[in-house]
């Protein structure tokens, strides 16, 4: 069949439409997925030879590191510097940060081909969020956790860092400014977790005690973000309540406790959310500590190579939250009740 010089025309109007249509949509879309290639990356996917090379698999596994002070060097802590180095080597290595809840529900929005991260911080240190007096101005210390992340997001815009702080009534010290920190990690993309009120193994605790503890928490935040929704729980200590379900189901003194994450201590990245093993409230963590302390070879560092030994086994994105896109031969890990609306792509 012959085709006249008006078809072809139409055909490159219509298409020239449609690239407008995704623009648009890009550009207003506001919040996650907004940029252009992204969103022509979400409509018309990645070619089977792109998946190949990309080594793309949304079955791999996703590290939640575990941060508490950055201060002097040691078991629990890691310099300003060696903090600012740990993202940077993540940056190089193709990882880009997500949110704890992106994790939970599977709402990864990655480019091609790159990892997420999660970053969390346990016990509301102040040498997580400081402010000084700088020439006779109020602002965050540079050398505390916020202040080094927030440099790394000027300087690497793409990384998209965010983090979630796991608070204790210290809420960072300065009791002046408490107010004003939570209220500022609110509205700079940051999230707020529950750690109890006295940092106690829960396992230790009955029902009334632990959920006094969880709900101790929450009416702290509240207090000064009135209505804030804590979606997540650090257990202190890695220690599980008795009764598992007063993370999702409890309440005390007309407080209601509905956590959709509970995170352990150590040692090992979390299964992908569409992965069979897959349990937001049993969720383990990576400890973010220098390599010279890490007897167990089970921190960042070690962790890192060991997916650059095996490829296969980290998180790839295919760039689409549309889809979730796994190699066919590991398809049958897949749990399809937890796709939600995506489709399931193998290659």
């Amino acid at each position: 069949m012959k085709f006249t010089r008006r078809f072809y025309v139409l055909l490159a109007v219509l298409a020239s439409v449609v690239i407008l249509v995704v623009l648009v949509a890009a550009l207003s879309g506001g919040g996650k997925g907004t940029d252009f290639k992204a969103a022509v990356t979400a409509s018309i996917g990645l070619s089977e030879g792109e998946l190949n090379r990309l080594k793309v698999n949304e079955l791999g596994a996703v590290m939640v590191l575990e941060y508490h002070r950055i201060a002097e060097e040691g078991r629990w802590s890691r310099t300003p510097e060696n903090f600012r180095a740990d993202l940077e080597y993540l940056y190089e290595q193709g990882y880009r940060c997500i949110g704890l809840d992106d994790l939970v529900n599977n709402d990864i929005y990655v480019e091609p081909g790159y990892t997420p991260v999660v970053l969390t911080f346990d016990d509301a240190d102040p040498s997580q969020f400081r402010y000084i007096q700088q020439n006779g101005e109020l602002v965050i210390d540079p050398r505390c956790a916020v202040g080094v992340m927030e440099d790394f997001r000027r300087e690497h815009p793409d990384f998209n860092i965010t983090a979630t702080f796991y608070v204790l009534p210290t809420l960072f010290g300065q009791e002046e400014y408490a107010e004003k920190k939570l209220a500022w990690l609110v509205e700079n993309g940051y999230d707020i977790g529950n750690h109890t009120v006295n940092h106690p193994s829960l396992g230790d605790l009955d029902d009334e005690a632990a959920l006094k503890e969880l709900a101790g928490n929450i009416k702290l935040v509240q207090k000064y973000i009135p209505g804030y929704e804590q979606t997540s729980i650090a257990l202190p200590n890695g220690s599980e309540p008795k009764n598992p379900a007063v993370l999702t189901h409890g309440a005390y003194d007309g407080v209601e406790v509905r956590f959709r994450a509970s995170l352990l201590v150590g040692a090992n990245p979390a299964p992908s959310p569409v992965d069979h093993s897959f349990d937001p409230l049993r969720l383990p963590r990576v400890q973010a500590l220098d390599p010279s302390l890490d007897t167990g070879d089970s921190g960042i560092y070690a962790w890192i190579q060991y997916f650059m030994e095996n490829p296969e086994r980290r998180y790839r994105s295919d760039g689409n939250p549309a889809t979730v896109t796994v190699p066919k031969h590991m398809v049958d890990r897949v749990d399809l009740d937890k796709l939600g609306e995506k489709e399931l792509r193998t290659y």
